[in-house]
């Protein structure tokens, strides 16, 4: 008997010689597609490492145009205002700082309609005015003006 230790991964007895290994093909030997190329990468930001400005950036002026218009309905002043926003609004969008077009331009139109019909009820007020002034004022006061029980 032999006291020579056996080789846990050589040939048993009763296989013979080791056989050569036959070569083996790698799993995933094809090229992946050309869609599944990596992608490049990010260019470096400009001007120091800055990142350009967001598309939201300037989202705000739109909708602060919008409720400045819409709450000079009331107060009329604030349709000024909304005006101004609004035109902020629309240059920002059209410099690519805000994607919010539309709600700059609802609050720019309503904010001159506003502003019209202001001027006009003030024209109109003061025409009244003015009415009231020259039948009642003067030497003689037309009579729905002087009689209490008129």
């Amino acid at each position: 008997m032999s006291n020579a230790p056996q080789d846990p991964y050589g040939p048993t007895p009763d296989q013979g010689a080791p056989q050569q290994p036959q070569p083996q093909q790698p799993q995933y030997a094809q090229q992946p597609p050309a869609y599944a190329q990596p992608a490049a990468p990010a260019p470096q930001p400009p001007y120091g490492g800055y990142a350009p400005a967001s598309s939201r950036e300037k989202n705000w002026m739109g909708l602060t145009s919008l409720i400045l218009s819409l709450v000079g309905l009331f107060t009329w002043f604030t349709a000024i205002a909304g005006i101004v926003f609004g035109h902020l609004s629309l240059s920002a969008a059209k410099r690519g700082e805000a994607d919010n077009r539309g709600t700059g331009l609802a609050g720019l139109i309503i904010g001159y309609v506003v502003t019209v019909l202001g001027i006009v009820a003030m024209i109109v007020f003061f025409v009244v005015i003015g009415w009231v002034v020259s039948e009642c004022g003067g030497d003689n006061p037309a009579d729905w003006c002087t009689d209490p029980n008129a």
